[in-house]
């Protein structure tokens, strides 16, 4: 028996398809739910069969678990086989397809009230229905991100069952206990306060959704002990002369130029790095008012945004011919962003208080090792604040949805506050 993943060529990019062999007689191939973006195919280890690291794929890291996976249980379950003549082909078939695309096989999802009454189970299926179905909770189809950040709180439940050794967990079981030991388990892993409160809250979202379909009555999770809770942690933002500063660095290096272009064209966009990456795989720009915007549908909330470019921006395009950077995973950005800033001299020491672990505690370490993609939608939305724009416009551009949720993002200094309000006409 042979099996290994092989690049069948399409138009508009490679599909990972599989091949098992057993001698002469049999060859079964199918495709698998993944492909490569045509630009990215040079990334692909023909040896090993996986996606080369680094590269420029989005979910490159997933692709390749996911196919080591799919190989392990496939040798695992068709080793039993020998290189008999006489195997069915098509029984074969039917087994490889149960491993390789398993979504295809999901039984139909029951959409009446006779939900599962087991709270991983009911978790599952509110994550398969509402990737397909409209969410009552935004009226919309749960977006990838959504449901990335579902899949990821199902794990650590279920991660969280096992180590109790709680095979039938119901939601009856829910209750004190359960709650400060389940908040208790995320805090001996080391998890943050925000990163639990995470947690919590989706958590609370799923047992709401099945209290409100009559799968259980318990109201356990309205009491105020079971509260989905959050800090706001002094993250560090760049300011507009270190950015410059960024943009006048001396760089060689084509890939590291564009890595800079990008988080630049970040920082003055306040766009989510997803977001960012689909824009720059098909840009779309929009002139009105004597001006040129970015045209994006938002992958979170489908609104559409219109951003119009600073001249910074007009800078980097007219450098490039007018094109902008193609797309480079924000894994990759975040690498080698940081050397970058230490050549501008962003190294000043910079104190994060943040909880970890169920405590306080104080990071310091030189400001450029603190900044992230995410630093970059920070600065925006903290730069526009300094500068005196409403928050109803920065939401405008950020797309968030309250201005609770866009000052979270505003990390301006207590003096810097005070010198934009002392510029009101109230202290004239």
């Amino acid at each position: 028996m042979n099996f290994q993943f092989k690049l069948r060529n399409g138009k508009k990019g490679a599909t990972i398809i599989s091949e098992l062999r057993f001698g002469k007689n049999i060859r079964i191939r199918l495709a698998t739910s993944f492909i490569i973006p045509i630009q990215s195919i040079k990334y692909w280890d023909n040896n090993k069969q996986l996606i080369k690291l680094p590269n420029d794929i989005l979910n490159g890291d997933q692709i390749n678990k996911s196919l080591n996976e799919i190989r392990t249980k496939v040798y695992s379950e068709f080793s039993i086989y020998g290189q008999d003549k006489y195997l069915d082909k098509k029984a074969l078939q039917e087994k490889l397809s149960l491993i390789i695309n398993p979504v295809e096989v999901i039984e139909p999802i029951d959409t009446d009230l006779s939900k599962p009454n087991l709270v991983v189970d009911y978790f599952q299926w509110y994550i398969n229905f509402y990737a397909e179905h409209m969410s009552p909770n935004t009226g919309r189809v749960l977006s990838k991100s959504t449901l990335k950040t579902y899949r990821n709180v199902l794990r650590f439940l279920r991660d969280y069952l096992e180590s109790n050794n709680m095979k039938a967990f119901t939601f009856s079981d829910i209750d004190k206990e359960f709650y400060y030991d389940f908040v208790e388990h995320a805090q001996n892993l080391g998890y943050s306060k925000n990163y639990i409160g995470s947690i919590i809250q989706k958590l609370k979202t799923i047992i709401q959704a099945a209290f409100d379909e009559d799968v259980h009555s318990n109201g356990e999770f309205r009491k105020r002990y079971f509260r989905k809770f959050r800090e706001e942690v002094n993250h560090p933002y760049l300011t507009n002369q270190e950015i410059l500063s960024l943009y006048n660095l001396d760089i060689k290096n084509n890939y590291l130029n564009s890595i800079r272009d990008i988080f630049i064209i970040a920082c003055y966009t306040g766009l989510r790095i997803g977001d960012l990456m689909s824009f720059l795989k098909r840009p779309k720009i929009e002139e009105f008012n004597g001006r040129k915007h970015i045209h994006i549908i938002q992958n979170k909330t489908k609104k559409p945004v219109f951003i119009p470019l600073k001249q910074i921006i007009l800078d980097i395009l007219e450098k490039r011919n007018g094109s902008f950077p193609h797309h480079i995973h924000q894994n990759l950005i975040n690498r080698e962003i940081k050397p970058l800033l230490r050549r501008c001299g962003v190294t000043e020491l910079y104190d994060v208080e943040k909880t970890l672990g169920g405590k306080l505690v104080l990071v310091s370490k030189p400001k450029y090792q603190l900044i992230s993609c995410h630093s970059a939608r920070r600065s925006f939305c903290t730069n526009a604040y300094n500068s005196g724009m409403p928050l109803q416009d920065i939401m405008t551009f950020s797309g968030h949805g309250s201005e609770k949720m866009v000052l979270l993002y505003i990390k301006a200094s207590a003096k810097e506050k005070a010198k934009r309000a002392s510029d009101h006409v109230f202290f004239s």
